[in-house]
């Protein structure tokens, strides 16, 4: 930009000189200067040149005196800008101490000020320096909206990097306030609401989320699901429950992970009967394992009930390993020994599982079998450690198909 401004000072003075060159040819002037007896005598031409001549010398004096100087910062900026690049790759590469001593050394790094600090602060809080870490930040916010909500920013995403939820709250409550539809705080203050357990807050938040495009409507169906089924497991009572219960859209309350834990939930309050119904339904409608496992619950209460119903179930799901465990447990429940050890034993004869080997070894335990009681124990402890199960005696165990009754 100098340069240009000079040139164009320069192409003007030429042009001015050989617009007046004709006048100066005819009458050059005369110009005289009488100062201590001594007098001066010479055309204005000469004058001027002579002006133009101290005037480039002073300017060439000032340069001369200011280029040490000059010379030594350009140096300084060409070390800081090294160092502040070494100290964002040590950043990127996770070693913390290196990128913090980098990024110290890169102070004179004019301009980047603000983002010196905020990475010194990452590099801090990769090494739990808590204290660094917000003495960089303090740094960082030398003022300005925009340098202000960065800073924050990052003290949010460092807060919950860290686990410190509950401290990154009010700072993410603050941001959103400021900048409501900004994705990035949006998306840490669902994680943290989400992760904090407040889950009325982030069934509000959900319409910004899906305007921001923080979340697909996929993705919104599965957080409505994961309220859904907190909601209800953290109902008090039986009431507190049914009301969560109905309180849920309908294309929720037949879902299966949320009838699941409605099942679970009601049971826990002893009042199974609330669930009995909807788990039928839900089971009719679509056949899900899990809830035919929660259906056959034999302290769920009405047992008699839930087994004739498996019983229909069989007729059209006969090579359920699932509805064979629900068969086992609710002929136990009602002392059905012969007919709750087949089902078990064909439940785990079409898919090995660890509940179904403990189920079956409490069956033999309470028949005198403990021998085979405690390797069925074993096996469904080797089960849920990911081993393969040891195989059990035929003369003890005989693994035929149970008849329909």
């Amino acid at each position: 930009m100098k340069r240009t401004v000079l040139l164009l000072s320069a192409l003007t003075l030429l042009l001015l000189a050989a617009a007046v060159a004709p006048l100066f040819r005819d009458d050059p002037g005369l110009v005289q200067i009488h100062f201590l007896g001594w007098t001066i005598e010479t055309s204005v031409l000469v004058l001027l040149a002579g002006l133009l001549l101290l005037w480039g010398l002073v300017q060439l004096a000032f340069w001369l005196w200011r280029l040490p100087a000059q010379t030594a910062q350009r140096v300084a900026e060409r070390r800081a800008t090294a160092q502040l690049e070494k100290g964002l790759l040590a950043l990127t590469e996770g070693d913390w101490r290196a990128a913090e001593r980098a990024l110290g050394k890169s102070a004179s790094a004019s301009g980047k000020t603000t983002a010196r600090y905020l990475a010194a602060a990452q590099a801090a809080s990769g090494m739990q320096d808590q204290e660094r870490r917000e003495f960089y930040l303090e740094q960082a916010d030398s003022g300005g909206r925009r340098k202000k909500f960065l800073v924050e920013l990052t003290r949010a995403r460092l807060l919950m990097e860290h686990g410190q939820r509950a401290e990154a709250l009010p700072v993410l409550r603050s941001l959103q306030e400021r900048r409501k539809g900004h994705p990035q705080v949006l998306g840490l203050l669902s994680q943290c609401l989400r992760e904090l357990g407040r889950w009325d807050e982030l069934q509000a938040l959900l319409p910004a989320l899906l305007k921001a495009d923080v979340l697909t409507r996929e993705q919104e169906a599965e957080v409505q699901l994961e309220i859904a089924r907190h909601r209800l497991a953290g109902s008090a009572d039986a009431n507190s429950l049914e009301q969560a219960w109905q309180a849920l859209p309908r294309a929720l309350r037949k879902h299966p992970a949320a009838v699941e834990v409605f099942a679970q939930r009601a049971g826990e309050l002893e009042r199974a009967d609330l669930a009995e119904s909807v788990l039928r339904t839900s089971i009719k409608q679509s056949w899900t394992p899990a809830l035919v496992l929660r259906y056959g619950d034999p302290g769920a209460g009405n047992a008699a009930q839930r087994l004739k119903q498996c019983e229909k179930w069989l007729a059209k799901h006969p090579e359920d390993p699932a509805l064979h465990m629900a068969l086992g447990r609710l002929c136990a429940s009602q002392k059905l020994w012969g007919k709750a050890r087949s089902h078990l034993i064909r439940s785990l004869e079409l898919e090995p599982t660890a509940a179904g080997y403990d189920a079956l070894g409490q069956l033999l335990e309470r028949q005198g079998e403990l021998e085979t009681a405690m390797l069925c124990f074993r096996n469904a402890l080797r089960m849920s450690q990911g081993r393969a199960p040891e195989p059990l005696p035929q003369e003890s165990v005989r693994l035929t198909a149970p008849e329909p009754r």
